[in-house]
């Protein structure tokens, strides 16, 4: 089952510097700029986006391209 997390969150860009790790927690999310695709920093059940450069389970996020991420943080509607 494949869940659009825009219909339930509100996301905003976070700032982060190159050559630093990117941000975790339970309010930030990663959207992957190939696809579109947005999925929790530390998903807990099954999760990746389209394209494959994202995927992740039992909170922890495997990422193929970095350059190819943007972290933002995501607030209920």
């Amino acid at each position: 089952m494949k869940l659009d997390l825009r219909k339930i969150y509100r996301f905003e860009a976070v700032e982060h510097g190159a050559g630093t790790p990117l941000p975790t927690g339970g309010d930030v999310f990663y959207e992957c700029m190939e696809c579109n695709t947005v999925i929790s920093s530390v998903p807990y059940t099954p999760a990746a986006c389209d394209c494959g450069n994202l995927s992740g389970n039992k909170g922890a996020t495997t990422i193929r391209d970095s350059a190819k991420v943007k972290p933002v943080r995501g607030r209920l509607k």
